[in-house]
């Protein structure tokens, strides 16, 4: 009896640090819940209204283009959410006050989770509009990759958060760790799958990048599952030293397989090599 007593007080300042996290980041929730259900939307719904535009013959097809923004959206909230979370510890000097309650490592596992929370929450809204705008464009039930899809996107979101952790646990302090969090994720990652596609084409595939791993939460929801996933495409144009043809070539998504396996060693070691990190600077 005393046993579970114990357990229960060393869960709840834990708790108690989720709950806090998730009143003080309460504005960037409100602005990125806000862009989450705009961006549906549009996407969704103002989008259907242009005559013009062209409603997808499926609901899996309605869902594919819906859900073209959700990783940058996913990308921008990780860094944004998450980039405090240990090195704002040490920019605020924090780890010098004596905590009488709860020690360092519930504190940082609180803050991570109260921010997941939200995070998750945004995604699942966004989820939530698109699902209800499929239903009342083609009637019936949510076909079931939908779901797939959801799973994928959290999965993501996840290795997200693990990776800008990583750079949070040795990072001078947060408004650096989200720069350089966005130049890798954002822009590094993708001139990096470029050039190893152009030079490698379909011998090397990207399955470093959380880039190219994300292309599965679309991706997921196509019948057949894209085969061949390597695709090339040429055109030909002139130029000032006469007409050629070009070839390109792109990985379109990972195989579902190694869509989990990666993302899932993303967050293992992530999450390790943060901790390590966190434990050898000591607050």
């Amino acid at each position: 009896m005393r046993e579970n007593s114990e357990k229960g007080i060393g869960i709840i300042p834990v708790i108690d640090t989720v709950i806090f996290e998730m009143k003080k980041q309460k504005k960037k929730l409100y602005f990125f819940l806000g862009v989450a259900i705009l961006v549906a939307i549009l996407v969704g719904y103002l989008l259907q209204l242009i005559p013009s535009y062209l409603l997808s013959d499926t609901q899996a097809g309605f869902f594919n283009s819906g859900l073209t923004f959700i990783s940058f959206i996913t990308l921008f909230a990780a860094c944004l959410f998450f980039s405090g979370i240990i090195c704002s510890e040490f920019d605020k000097r924090t780890g010098f006050i004596v905590f009488p309650k709860i020690n360092k490592y519930k504190l940082i596992l609180g803050k991570y989770l109260g921010n997941l929370l939200l995070v998750v929450f945004i995604i699942t809204v966004y989820y939530f509009i698109l699902g209800i705008l499929g239903i009342y464009y083609y009637g019936g039930f949510i076909t079931i990759r939908f779901f797939y899809s959801y799973g994928f996107a959290v999965l993501y979101v996840i290795a997200l958060s693990s990776f800008v952790t990583l750079f949070s646990s040795f990072m001078k302090s947060e408004t650096v760790t989200i720069i350089i969090s966005l130049i890798i994720l954002l822009i590094g990652l993708n001139i990096a799958d470029q050039i190893i596609t152009l030079v490698f084409r379909d011998a090397f595939e990207p399955l470093y990048s959380l880039s190219y791993l994300g292309n599965i939460i679309t991706s997921i929801l196509e019948f057949p599952f894209p085969d061949p996933r390597y695709s090339e495409f040429s055109f030909s144009g002139m130029g000032p030293f006469g007409g050629g043809s070009f070839v390109f070539g792109t990985w379109v998504t990972p195989s579902i397989e190694m869509a989990i396996t990666l993302l899932s060693v993303y967050i293992i070691a992530c999450f390790v090599l943060a901790a390590l990190l966190f434990k050898r600077r000591q607050l």
